[in-house]
């Protein structure tokens, strides 16, 4: 389906990516439109962990209203392709990301905590600035390898909790590893796709199939449902 307006209400991109999606193809007022409503799922999935806590820990709390940011500035991000809203999407990342590295570090390790978050704090404002100080590919490269790299180091910490979860005999938690791994993988898989293959995949004369998939917004749904899994696993090993 051709665009309803070529430019939209939000007038030209200027954010350092624009997906795979058809901008403005249903409505003058949203750029892309599928994009924008599946990031609404993250928004639930983060309301669901600060209201759904039985920890009492409050740093779950906190991230759970930390996803539920990176959720909205994910909507404003996909409605308008703005640069300052994609900052309300990427930035949140890195805050929650480093939430639950912190809930996680200080739960399996016996470290001082109040020296590791404040290393932790400084690591996530000098990423904040730096990411926010760019733009274009370096931009892109800055925000995905901190984000990235640290998914790296969250997916074995979730994975050591898992360990400790069956030596103790709670395999039923433990098994939500794999749950909440295969989901957030395939998210990955469709996120790679949506972001290399777009010409392929988009519908248009060159792509191999006749529609878009929208392979973006599967990734917020996948990467979400994957995220409730490994969060209720953290709150198990708490």
């Amino acid at each position: 389906m051709a665009p309803i307006a070529p430019v939209g209400y939000w007038g030209s991109v200027t954010s350092s990516m624009d997906w795979c999606e058809e901008n403005y193809e249903w409505t003058p007022y949203i750029a892309e439109f599928f994009n924008s409503w599946s990031s609404l799922a993250m928004v639930v999935l983060g309301e669901c962990c600060a209201r759904m806590n039985p920890t009492g820990n409050r740093a779950f709390t906190l991230l759970g209203r930390s996803i539920t940011i990176v959720g909205i500035g994910s909507w404003l991000f996909h409605a308008t392709l703005k640069y300052s809203m994609q900052m309300t999407d990427e930035l949140p990342m890195l805050w929650s990301i480093s939430i639950a590295c912190y809930i996680a570090v200080t739960t399996q390790y016996n470290i001082n905590r109040a020296r590791f978050k404040r290393w932790l704090v400084l690591w996530t404002l000098l990423v904040t600035v730096l990411t926010a100080g760019f733009s274009g590919k370096v931009q892109f490269v800055l925000f995905q390898g901190s984000f990235n790299g640290l998914s790296v180091v969250m997916a074995y910490l979730c994975w050591r909790g898992k360990k400790e979860l069956e030596e103790a005999q709670m395999s039923h938690v433990a098994a939500l590893f794999w749950a909440g791994i295969k989901l957030y993988a395939s998210a990955a898989i469709v996120w790679l796709a949506d972001t290399n293959l777009c010409t392929y995949i988009n519908g248009h004369d060159e792509s191999v199939l006749p529609f878009n998939m929208q392979l973006h917004a599967w990734w917020h749904v996948l990467a979400s449902l994957g995220l409730v899994y490994l969060v209720v696993l953290l709150m198990g090993h708490y």
